[in-house]
């Protein structure tokens, strides 16, 4: 019986069909390939190129940068702004319900058929039971009013006083040993200082360069800001050749820059700027004849044309 089993499987495995590929080359007449297989061979090869394409597919949309042109899916900048919008909204969403409760809470404290659901710790109520200070129940009076008026007056007074602290112990020099002052220079916060048409400028004091810049108010012309020790900054403008930069060093009596050539025939006016901390100062206090035993600049009378030491 086991015979007969085995030999009718014979036959039937030699009368199955079988289907064979093959690949000529009909200008030679030459066959290329010829594969021949059975139906179920085809079969589980396809299935196996199916799943071959189908894996390199997925790889090369999950590693590459080929799945941004995929219809559906977001760019990199969308989806980060995507992901921020969900943000806001989720912090949106938190505020609302955190104003929600505290409106609530309002409401039902404002019925008066609420009853508490809690109460209040003993540290709590003894905090309640505590009376305000009397600086918060009664408005300032017209002592502490003047005493408050008359201590910003003395620290007004002792801020102008600092800076000329400050100055004893530095050297100021003149941006020119034969330039000249106006009069009416003595006293204003921008000293006006006459000097000859092509002169050159000097740093009044050891300090570094902060700023070179042109500018076209005060008639024009380069101006160069200089910080100095002890809260010093000066501020030369209406130059002609600046011959520093920014983040440059310069010591006193250093050369900066040069005057321009101005508009009358024999001379060019600069202005020169300082402040300590912040606040304006009179140059002439620190640069002119009250800061040295011999004045650094020669004062001059615009009307009557003649210098005085």
């Amino acid at each position: 019986m086991i015979r007969a089993f085995h030999e009718t499987f014979k036959s039937f495995m030699k009368v199955r069909k079988r289907y064979t590929f093959t690949l000529e080359d009909e200008s030679r007449l030459e066959k290329l390939l010829q594969i021949s297989a059975s139906r179920g061979k085809y079969i589980i090869c396809g299935v196996a190129v199916l799943i071959i394409f189908m894996t390199l597919g997925a790889l090369t949309v999950g590693l590459s940068p080929a799945r941004r042109l995929l219809p559906g899916y977001l760019k990199d900048s969308e989806r980060a702004a995507t992901q921020e919008h969900h943000m806001r909204l989720d912090s949106l969403q938190q505020a609302y319900e955190a104003n929600n409760a505290y409106l609530s809470n309002i409401i039902a404290v404002m019925n008066p058929t609420t009853r508490p659901t809690r109460t209040l710790p003993d540290s709590a109520v003894s905090q309640i039971d505590t009376p305000f200070s009397p600086d918060s129940l009664f408005p300032t009076s017209v002592e502490e009013r003047n005493f408050l008026s008359m201590m910003r007056e003395q620290e007004k007074y002792n801020i102008s006083v600092i800076a000329p602290l400050a100055a004893e112990s530095m050297l100021f020099a003149p941006v020119n040993d034969e330039s000249i002052i106006s009069e009416k220079s003595k006293k204003s916060k921008k000293a006006e200082v006459i000097l000859a048409k092509g002169s050159q400028v000097a740093a009044i004091a050891d300090g570094r360069v902060i700023a070179v810049s042109q500018s076209v108010r005060e008639g024009g012309g380069a101006a160069v800001i200089i910080q100095h020790a002890k809260g010093f900054l000066s501020r030369c403008s209406r130059l002609g050749t600046i011959l520093v930069e920014p983040g440059d060093f310069v010591s006193g009596g250093q050369i900066i820059a040069i005057t321009t050539s101005g508009n009358s025939r024999n001379n060019q006016r600069i202005n020169i700027e300082m402040w300590h901390n912040g606040n304006e100062l009179v140059p002439y206090d620190y640069l002119g004849d009250k800061n040295t035993k011999s004045p650094r600049y020669p004062i001059i009378d615009e009307e009557v044309g003649r210098g005085r030491l």
